[in-house]
Formats: structure tokens, C-alpha cells, sequence
């Protein structure tokens, strides 16, 4: 009824769909993609109470009770993300809600949709139409609170971010300032 050449062809075939099937990405090599190499992210089902202490840059989608330090790197608040407490980051991108003080070295931006209560501490600041801010602004580059908060950066020899506020995505903490 069947001959041998047919039995053996459906084999081979299963046989290159299996192999190819292994080459497939996993689930967690799909979610590495997606997220930049050297990043962490707190997802939207996390809570974490208590302090982060990132030298990569973070994603925070969930829910934090703490203080973040992200000296030399980016932290980004999700639109469904929220933080209370303190924040010091080199740059900030927040679209959820932050109860608490704002810290960065280069640069921060509010966008629309974000709901910030408590002091901005940074050079560089835009705050989008549609988005919240009740507290204090401080946006001198000399000011002791960022001095103090970046200390030890600017004692390895790195400087903190030029007070020019311009459009470039120089959001990287080793980009050369504006003289």
C-alpha cells in the first residue's frame, strides 16, 4: 500500500520542521529583543517596596515604593508605572505618576499623561502639554542638590550634563557636553 520513497519523505519533512521549529526564538529570547541589551524592567503585575540601585538603564511599568538610583543611566516610568519616593537617574522620562523628588544630571521630561508631585532637580527639564507637576523646579547645573547627588561621578572624572537644552538625544552619560 505504501511504498518506502513516501514513508521516508514525510519523515525527512517532519524532520526539517522539527529542526526548524529548534531554531525558533524562546519566549524569553523574543522578550530580550524587544528590550534594549543592559536594561532592567519592572513589569505592570510588579510591585517592589524598597530601594533600586540600577547600573543599567530601567523601565519601570509597575509599581515601586522606594528610592531609585540610576546615576549614569536612563530610568523611564511607563504610562502605567508609579514611584514613590526619590529618583536619581543621569536622564528621566516619566509618563506615570511620582510622588516624590526628581534628580537628574542631564536631562527631564514629563510627557503628556504624567502626574509628578514632589521637587525637579535638573539642568534640562520639558514638561509636555498634558501632563501634571505640582511641587518645586530647580534647574540651576550648579545646584548643591546636584552636586551632592553626583558627587562621586564627577569625582571619577566624568562631568555632569551641560546646562544646554537642546534637542539631541544625547540621553547617553558619556556624550561630550556643550562647552
Amino acid at each position: 500500500m505504501f511504498h518506502k520513497a513516501k514513508q521516508r519523505e514525510p519523515e525527512a519533512t517532519a524532520t526539517s520542521v522539527a529542526t526548524d521549529t529548534s531554531r525558533a526564538p524562546s519566549p524569553r529570547q523574543e522578550m530580550a529583543a524587544v528590550t534594549q541589551p543592559g536594561a532592567s524592567v519592572i513589569g505592570t503585575h510588579t510591585r517592589v517596596q524598597g530601594d533600586i540601585e540600577a547600573d543599567e538603564d530601567l523601565t519601570v511599568e509597575g509599581h515601586v515604593k522606594g528610592t531609585i538610583t540610576c546615576k549614569q543611566h536612563t530610568v523611564t516610568l511607563g504610562t502605567s508605572g508609579q514611584i514613590i519616593g526619590d529618583v536619581y537617574a543621569h536622564t528621566l522620562h516619566v509618563s506615570g505618576e511620582v510622588e516624590g523628588n526628581l534628580v537628574a544630571s542631564h536631562r527631564a521630561t514629563i510627557h503628556m499623561g504624567a502626574n509628578v508631585r514632589g521637587t525637579l532637580v535638573t539642568p534640562c527639564l520639558m514638561l509636555e502639554d498634558g501632563s501634571t507637576f505640582h511641587g518645586a523646579i530647580d534647574m540651576d547645573p550648579d545646584s548643591d542638590t546636584l552636586k551632592n547627588a553626583f558627587s562621586g561621578i564627577a569625582d571619577r572624572g566624568q562631568t555632569l550634563a551641560s546646562p544646554d537644552c537642546d534637542d539631541s538625544d544625547a540621553d547617553a552619560p558619556d556624550a561630550t557636553p556643550a562647552p
